[in-house]
């Protein structure tokens, strides 16, 4: 009911410490940091090896037009994502830390598996893409034809190329940043010998008698003619003759429509959706700086500068090698060379070293980004202990080795596949989800409107945002749907997974942003001026003392709330001041707490008063809000009976027990802990907080108020986990001494106010007692309740409803009222006909009014009710008339005693309102 002593917190909160453990020193510039790894990161396998293959396959305008819209999805996930990383510091973890922070864990923690899984197929695609420029350059086909090659060899080549990459992770990031920029210059200069060779070369005829490749017919620019494959064959395989041709309109013209053919690496059919996932590998380079964030000097600008700048350069050099391409070199070499672009330059030892570079380097980038994203995901612990091994960290360099292990473990696995058009798809799909998701953050930040979200890069709205989230799955769903499906399939087990793990952590989840945005807006929405009796429901304010001595009331009126408003009232007793708010506020987050791991659907409200009667008229008018304030105030009853405390497992045991279901030990365990918190109860000798007088003046002020009241008795007894074929006992006939309810259900009630020991003239004008409207809403509340109660699956499947009614002959007239009654109220109830015996004179005389027999009726009617209903699981009747105030409140509570005395868990209820309609 309320706070019964003030007691201190047995466990005194502590302050959040930060442990400042060592920290590599940030010291990667904009440039080096963000500007190379995305230029490799990007140009990585596609520039050099399939840039030719997307032209062949798609031709010039379609290519062009697959590259502005891969660009316009990274576009606008740069645009989000600076718009992130410049709302506050960024740390290590990359897209995982910029969603995780923004959505929340149960996203975060889905979004960085998946990320972390794109950069590890990154890795496999890029070293792959190694291996066939090293094959194609020094295997039996090629030019320096020194090394074995199959499908066995190739793996022993991807292997050799990934422990080299372990080895330059191993060794820290400032050495991957050192080797970046090297590999960076390689890059570049291939790219600048390849444009001075479109611009140099002279027309060349090149004649390639590969077994893979298939027979081909191409067009002769020289001479103007159509030629055959020459010679037709070698050893059973055809020879194709392919042309560079300098500035040729004839070749541009060839080259501008696509024409779809067979990938002769992996013998599929292509089209524009297996085209475009290959080239958009060539755009998921923009994380390679937001991977290194941990690692920066100033992450916030860096990231959205860095990136765009790689983004500029490489639109731009892409663009120029599709139409250099078309405009100079036949489809059949774009086709089936991957490798045009080495043979057509001057000096064709600078491509192969750029090959090689940019493949190497983005292996690298996305082997040691993999491994910073496990390592941000294992020290957040959201999948538990299976990835703490991995947070750790064994160099003076604060490296995060067991991390890279894993990586480079699940890169080797990945090696097995061998064909990178066929890793291809998969890495689009994750980084593809990875993009979408970091859009929906930033979208929800900013339709949120948090006053804290004001970051520094402007060039950005929630339109570009959710047109980015959009863009992203459209185009996943495009390309594959079934691998579209598979990773959103993923996503939402890793979703569910973290969400029934409930890790607490405080990172400020945009959720909380946005269901606080649109409650406010629904609840201002909700009129209290538009209720209407059709669409009532129960909204409770129950007054709890001590939550380790109500667990099972918490329980009990958890079931009986139907989806309406919940909220525990407490009272802290002392005068506003420094100690009793120091209270307070420790207090009211171990109450929510206890709220979260017992898994109530309710709202603490904690207040501070001189007197618990005081509190609760504060509760009572301020509870709730707008729209949503409790209509019915809960009450335990009151006797100098010492508190019950089963201890802090009796709580989960309790709340088990009562139907309130906890998911696993865990919970129960967390719920135990959260109550060895909560302060002890009254033991034997203490004196109560709440005098008698008080106890009924806060039900007076309730009716004042128009509440709904219920007192609640004997709920200890409350232990129906495991019963079955109980029954739930309404008695709302028994109204008031003389009421006319056991004669006939449309007269429900006598019009008698007498009330005991009270002198009028002392009793308050205009108080809702003097009225007799209560009457028969409290015989409706009843029912209603009853219905309530059963319709809670638990208790509909192990409860009969019954309803109880005195009749005082054997005629079918009671029983039948109330049927017909029942049926229009729609309520599925069996109705049983009680019959007083022996002395019992129930309800026989209309004027049997008199005070000094009431106590006396109580008991009649208290041993009709332990006769009929001693094994019921709960029991509703009707609360005895509250004197008014400035009555006599013994013979009240002398009532209260006399009629729920050695009854199971009783509910005593006194009605203030209409519950019931029977309109459309």
């Amino acid at each position: 009911m309320a706070v019964n002593e003030k007691t201190s917190l047995l466990a005194s909160s502590s302050p959040i410490t930060v442990t400042n453990a060592p920290t590599q020193k940030k010291k990667l510039s904009t440039f080096f940091g963000v500007v190379v790894p995305c230029i490799l990161s990007i140009f990585s396998v596609i520039l050099f090896l399939r840039l030719g293959f997307v032209v062949g396959q798609a031709g010039l305008g379609i290519s062009i037009a697959m590259l502005i819209l891969g660009y316009f999805v990274v576009v606008l996930t740069v645009l989000s994502i600076s718009a992130i990383c410049t709302n506050g510091e960024v740390q290590g973890g990359g897209a995982y830390f910029l969603i995780s922070r923004s959505l929340g864990p149960e996203f975060g923690g889905s979004i960085g598996v998946i990320f972390y899984f794109a950069n590890v197929f990154a890795t496999a695609l890029y070293v792959i893409g190694f291996v066939e420029a090293f094959v194609g350059n020094f295997g039996p086909r090629g030019e320096h034809a020194a090394l074995p090659d199959s499908y066995g060899y190739r793996f022993l080549y991807g292997s050799l190329i990934l422990g080299l990459c372990l080895v330059v992770c191993l060794l820290g990031a400032d050495l991957f940043a050192k080797t970046s920029f090297l590999i960076f210059i390689v890059v570049m200069s291939s790219i600048v010998s390849v444009f001075i060779s479109f611009a140099l070369k002279k027309t060349t005829q090149f004649n390639f008698g590969d077994p893979e490749y298939p027979c081909s017919c191409c067009y002769d620019p020289i001479n103007s003619t159509n030629c055959t494959t020459s010679p037709p064959r070698i050893d059973g395989n055809c020879s194709s003759l392919c042309f560079y041709t300098r500035w040729n309109e004839t070749t541009l013209n060839s080259n501008l429509k696509e024409s779809y053919d067979v990938d002769y690496t992996t013998k599929t059919m292509q089209d524009f959706q297996s085209v475009f996932a290959i080239l958009f590998n060539g755009c998921t380079g923009i994380m390679a700086g937001a991977n290194m964030s941990g690692d920066l000097k100033n992450p916030s600008f860096a990231i959205p500068v860095g990136t765009f700048i790689a983004l500029a350069i490489t639109f731009v050099v892409y663009a120029l090698l599709m139409f250099f391409s078309s405009f100079t070199v036949t489809r059949e070499m774009l086709l089936y060379n991957y490798s045009y672009m080495e043979h057509i330059n001057l000096v064709p030892p600078l491509v192969t070293m750029g090959v090689f570079a940019a493949t190497l380097s983005a292996a690298l980038s996305t082997l040691i980004g993999s491994s910073r994203v496990l390592q941000a995901l294992a020290k957040d612990n959201l999948f538990g202990r299976f990835l703490n091994p991995f947070s750790k960290v064994m160099t003076a360099k604060q490296e995060p080795i067991p991390a890279v292990l894993l990586s480079w473990l699940l890169v080797q696995l990945i090696l097995l596949v061998g064909k990178l058009n066929a890793i291809a798809p998969f890495v689009t799909m994750f980084f593809l989800i990875s993009y979408g998701m970091v859009n929906f953050a930033c979208f929800t930040l900013s339709v949120a409107s948090a006053p804290n979200f004001r970051p520094t890069f402007r060039f950005f709205t929630w339109h570009t945002a959710l047109l980015g989230f959009f863009g992203c799955f459209a185009v996943m769903f495009f390309v594959d749907p079934l691998y579209a499906a598979i990773a959103l399939v993923l996503l939402i087990i890793l979703f569910l997974y973290v969400s029934f793990r409930s890790p607490g952590v405080q990172w400020g989840e945009v959720s909380q942003a946005l269901i606080y945005h649109q409650v406010r807006k629904y609840l201002l929405r909700l009129d209290v001026r538009k209720e209407h009796v059709k669409f009532w429901r129960p909204q409770m304010l129950l007054l709890v003392s001590n939550p380790r001595s109500c667990y099972k009331l918490m329980g009990f009126i958890n079931d009986l709330k139907k989806g309406g408003l919940y909220v525990l009232g407490n009272v802290v007793v002392g005068d506003y001041n420094q100690k009793s708010v120091q209270y307070y506020r420790k207090q009211l987050p171990l109450w929510i707490d206890f709220v979260d791991a017992s898994k109530l659907k309710a709202f603490v409200e904690l207040t501070i008063s001189p007197s618990i009667r005081q509190g609760t008229r504060g509760l009572l008018t301020t509870s709730g809000l707008g729209g949503m304030k409790p209509n019915t105030v809960v009450l335990g009853y009151y006797d100098s009976t010492v508190p019950v405390d089963a201890g802090p497992d009796g709580c989960a045991a309790a709340l088990h027990k009562t139907g309130f279901q906890l998911h696993s030990k865990e919970d129960r365990d967390r719920l135990s802990e959260v109550a060895t918190r909560l302060p002890p109860i009254r033991t034997e000798g203490s004196s109560q907080s709440l005098s008698a007088v008080d106890y009924v003046g806060i039900i007076q002020d309730s009716i004042q108020l128009h509440k709904n009241v219920l007192v609640v008795r004997n709920c200890n007894y409350l232990d129906h986990g495991d019963t079955v074929n109980g029954t739930i006992d309404l008695w709302p006939a028994a109204l008031i001494p003389g009421g006319r309810g056991g004669q006939s259900v449309s007269n429900l009630v006598s019009r008698t106010n007498t009330q005991d020991n009270c002198a009028e003239s002392d009793a308050e004008e205009g108080h809702p007692l003097h009225s007799t409207d209560h009457y028969d809403s409290t015989y409706y509340m009843i029912l209603q309740l009853g219905c309530v109660l059963h319709m809670v699956p638990y208790w509909k499947k192990h409860h009969k409803l019954r309803i109880m009614t005195v009749v005082h002959d054997t005629t079918e007239r009671e029983r039948t009222d109330l049927v017909d009654l029942l049926k229009k109220l729609r309520i599925d109830a069996d109705v049983q006909p009680v019959t007083p015996h022996g002395s019992q004179q129930l309800f026989l005389d209309p004027d049997h009014t008199h005070p000094s027999d009431s106590q006396k009726w109580y008991g009649e009617m208290n041993e009709l009710m332990r006769r009929h209903s001693s094994a019921a699981s709960v029991v509703f009747t009707v609360l005895p008339p509250p004197p008014i105030p400035g009555c006599d409140i013994t013979p009240f509570m002398e009532n209260m005693e006399a009629l729920t005395a050695g009854l199971p868990p009783t509910v005593m209820v006194f009605g203030s309102s209409t519950v019931i309609s029977t309109d459309l």
